[in-house]
């Protein structure tokens, strides 16, 4: 049976215990008054050096113990700690490497669009010249066409030529790099020269040589036919546009726009004609921003319409 906490046997148990915590309370206090007033030769002091040195094998062996256990747990914290650091190392060479690339970006573009203010600046007495970026590729045939940003609104029509700067620093400042094939009011439709199915009255320059017809006979190559071969055409020479096309008609390009430069000559004996192949100045799958030359006379319209 419990024992009530108002019984006589329950107070007396209390008061036991109240005075046994009194007594080890005052014998710790008296320990410790004469162990402070004692020399460090007295009996106390003699029983802690004793109790230490009995105590201390244990300790060593505890340490020795415990050690491998202490080493690993500060080698993974170095490791986490070194993880962090180089998470935050490569964070901050990305921010780094994407502010180089973003700089070197808006650099190229700057350059380009200084580069287009000189592009047909010859036609301005017919043409306005509309400076556009590219939104937009054929994603099948990279020869074939592009999308600008660029449209009506700008006096852009159907069949307005379209240059742009040449590839690597070749050629001349602005070369022909294809025809606006469809307009709407905020952006136009490029069809290449080298898509394989535009075709262009051209000549060599400076060869007198009659028009001949410049078409895609390869992916990013041209052919330019119809040049008789009494005609002398070497390597290295520029092909321009005739102004002219099939049979006398006029072009929807103006004459004397640069396309690309010679670089090689086929001649058969059995043939009056030769055939010669052209680079274009433009590779089309690079060029980022184009010029198109929106029509401002009645002249470039009438060729416009072709």
């Amino acid at each position: 049976m419990a024992t009530q906490p108002n019984t006589g046997l329950a107070r007396r148990r209390a008061n036991t215990r109240r005075a046994i915590i009194a007594g080890l309370v005052a014998a710790c206090l008296v320990l410790f008054t004469v162990y402070v007033r004692e020399s460090s030769g007295g009996a106390l002091h003699g029983v802690q050096d004793g109790a230490a040195r009995v105590a201390a094998p244990v300790q060593s062996v505890a340490n020795e113990a415990v050690s491998p256990f202490g080493d690993a747990w500060t080698w993974m914290a170095d490791l986490r700690d070194a993880r962090s650091r180089a998470e935050a190392l490569e964070r901050e060479n990305g921010r780094l490497l994407a502010q180089a690339v973003e700089g070197r970006s808006q650099a190229e573009e700057v350059t380009q669009l200084r580069g287009l203010a000189g592009v047909g600046a010859g036609l301005d007495t017919d043409y306005e010249r509309v400076a556009g970026e590219v939104i937009g590729r054929s994603i099948t045939n990279w020869y074939k066409a592009a999308r600008l940003d660029v449209g009506s609104d700008r006096g852009i029509v159907v069949n307005s030529p379209v240059l742009a700067l040449g590839s690597d620093g070749r050629g001349p400042e602005g070369a022909l790099v294809g025809v606006v094939s469809a307009v709407r009011p905020g952006s136009a439709d490029v069809r290449f020269v080298t898509d394989g199915l535009t075709q262009v009255g051209a000549t060599v320059q400076r060869a007198g040589a009659p028009p001949g017809l410049l078409s895609s006979s390869s992916p990013g190559l041209l052919s330019l036919s119809g040049i008789p071969r009494e005609f002398p055409i070497r390597a290295g020479q520029t092909v321009v546009t005739a102004g002219f096309s099939g049979i006398g008609l006029p072009s929807v390009y103006p004459p004397g726009l640069p396309v690309g430069q010679v670089s090689g000559v086929g001649r058969e004996e059995v043939t009056v004609q030769q055939t010669v192949q052209v680079t274009p100045f433009v590779d089309p799958r690079t060029a980022r921003f184009m010029v198109v030359l929106a029509p401002t006379s009645d002249r470039a319209r009438r060729r416009a319409v072709g």
